[in-house]
């Protein structure tokens, strides 16, 4: 039996050691001193009886070549290092020291048999510390370290990379000038990859890649084409990068582009002239673009606009400027100014107001004024704005407040208001309805009033309580939800559901303990979690698999 032997600050110890070498980690003192965490998996290669001091001057944390007694005869004697057996391997590196008279090896398999040479020295190889870098292939699944000679040969610092490439067919992607709402700009460039899976992101909005991620586990020298996308959804000039990185490689592509928008002209083809404070004034300003025209007051206090219509504060004249300020798509309009004289009036008021629907407050009540229009407020008059009343038909009174004091007078005016019942509707969606005896479920009818909803059944085969759902016997049940209406609601449509019961099967699945859960072997396949125990598979909640 060949042997391995590592020096333990003095210690004799026996271990057995069945590990594997983590990809892009380099071995260090805390790691050779727990023999769990190192090396060796192969049956020829055993881990005991390390020996202090043999060798001369030998250190702890080193993989240790050595002979039963200084000055002995030639020895020859080996290790094997298991690597992580997901994954590709690229490099290996490590330093050595020590040997004389002899030679070292390193070999390398994929199935620790047939091996094939990777780096070597020859003759009196005494040397302090040399660091070494060679490159393994790609199918490597263990290392051999061999040596020969009078004196022992120390491996240390090794460190196995994983092989990952990453690179774009280009690096800049420039798309010109479009304009607002025309189609998506695309290009296309090539990602070459290897053993690699990264993220792909943009800084810049308006630039989206066909894309999330880019590579895949295991695979060499791949191509995947990606499609970068420019949206003229914004003007302006738009620049960024589509980044695709992952794995310490990081790929960035250059991309920009311009969006313009459209321009637009104002038409206002009216004389305003003169007019009194009880006229109705409707601006008829319009954009080639069809977008709303906005319009200003030079003096607010004497009339500004609402709605397009000209709302009257006072005797005066005020001019007013029609603009249009554009958007995401157009420029802004040049704007349009006209005088409007405006003198005093007297007009008679009268209001009427439109039904309300309960749940609607009295602020939301819409008040018409009729005669003789008379620009000002309305306010309830022994009643606040915010109250919601009962379906009904009131007489109410509503206070009449011109903008102008000077030239109109307050006055309560009284109104009929009529409070019409307000629908509800029920709905019942995504239910689950093969049920078993037994089972208890919650009812996803809802209504949209809050009420509580009326239940009724063409077989006594279950029973609702609230909206929990209790199968009692085996058969199909129709269930009809509704709500017959009350004081301030309409009834609602009937909905059915056809329920199917059945009494429903016992399975026993095996469940891990969370002592059990925690001790098991964790990994991520297709980004969903698998826990290793014993010789079963389980899912992320302890639930058995498989074996």
């Amino acid at each position: 039996m060949k042997k391995i032997y590592m020096i333990i600050a003095g210690l004799m110890l026996a271990v057995t050691v069945s590990a594997q070498l983590a990809w892009d980690t380099e071995m260090t003192k805390d790691d050779y001193n727990n023999a769990q965490t190192v090396i060796s998996k192969s049956e020829n290669v055993s881990y005991d009886n390390p020996t202090l001091g043999i060798g001369g001057g030998l250190k702890i944390g080193k993989i240790v070549v050595n002979i039963p007694l200084i000055g002995g005869d030639p020895y020859e004697d080996e290790c094997v290092i298991a690597l992580n057996p997901i994954g590709i391997p690229d490099s290996l590196s490590f330093a050595w020291q020590g040997g004389s008279s002899g030679s070292w090896s390193v070999y390398q398999s994929t199935d620790h048999n047939n091996w094939s040479l990777v780096a070597s020295k020859e003759g009196n190889i005494i040397s302090s510390d040399t660091e070494e870098k060679m490159a393994l292939a790609t199918n490597t699944r263990y290392l051999k370290f061999y040596a020969t000679g009078r004196t022992a040969v120390a491996f240390r610092k090794i460190k196995v990379t994983e092989l990952k490439k990453l690179s774009a067919g280009t690096d800049e992607w420039p798309f010109g000038v479009a304009m607002v709402d025309d189609a998506d700009g695309t290009k296309n460039v090539n990602i070459m990859w290897t053993n690699i899976v990264a993220e792909v992101s943009s800084t810049d909005p308006h630039f989206t890649a066909s894309l999330t991620t880019v590579g895949q586990k295991n695979l060499i020298d791949q191509t995947t084409q990606l499609t970068i996308r420019y949206s003229h959804s914004e003007a302006g000039q738009h620049s960024g990068e589509i980044v695709i990185a992952g794995e310490g490689k990081e790929v960035r592509i250059a991309v920009s582009g311009e969006t313009k928008k459209y321009d637009q002209t104002l038409t206002w083809i009216q004389n305003l002239g003169e007019c009194s404070a009880g006229d109705h004034v409707q601006l008829n300003a319009f954009a080639s673009s069809a977008l709303e025209v906005v319009y200003e007051s030079s003096d607010e206090s004497v009339a500004y606009v609402e709605n397009g219509e000209v709302v009257i504060a006072c005797a005066g004249t005020v001019t007013l400027t029609a603009t249009q300020p554009g958007n995401y798509k157009y420029n802004a309009a040049e704007p349009v100014s006209k005088e409007l004289t405006i003198v005093k009036a007297d007009p008679m008021i009268g209001v009427t107001v439109d039904d309300l629907t309960y749940g609607q407050a009295l602020s939301e009540a819409i008040i018409h004024e009729q005669l003789g229009k008379v620009e000002g407020t309305f306010s309830w008059v022994g009643q606040e704005p915010t109250a919601v009343l009962d379906a009904g038909d009131y007489a109410l009174t509503v206070l009449f407040t011109p903008n102008d004091l000077c030239m109109y007078n307050t006055r309560e005016i009284p109104v009929a208001l009529h409070i019409n019942k307000a629908q509800q509707v029920i709905t019942w969606d995504d239910q689950a309805t093969e049920l078993t005896v037994g089972q208890t479920i919650q009812s996803t009818a809802t209504l949209s009033s809050g009420l509580p909803i009326t239940y009724a059944f063409t077989e006594c085969l279950l029973s609702i309580d609230g909206n929990i759902i209790t199968p009692e016997n085996e058969g199909e049940v129709t269930v009809v939800a509704y709500h017959p209406g009350n004081n301030n609601y309409l009834p609602t449509t009937v909905i059915m559901t056809v329920f199917h019961i059945t009494a429903g099967e016992t399975t026993n699945v095996e469940q891990l303990s969370a002592a059990q859960q925690q001790a098991a072997r964790k990994e991520l396949h297709a980004g969903q979690v698998w826990l290793y125990y014993g010789n079963s598979v389980y899912d992320a909640t302890g639930k058995k698999v498989s074996e």
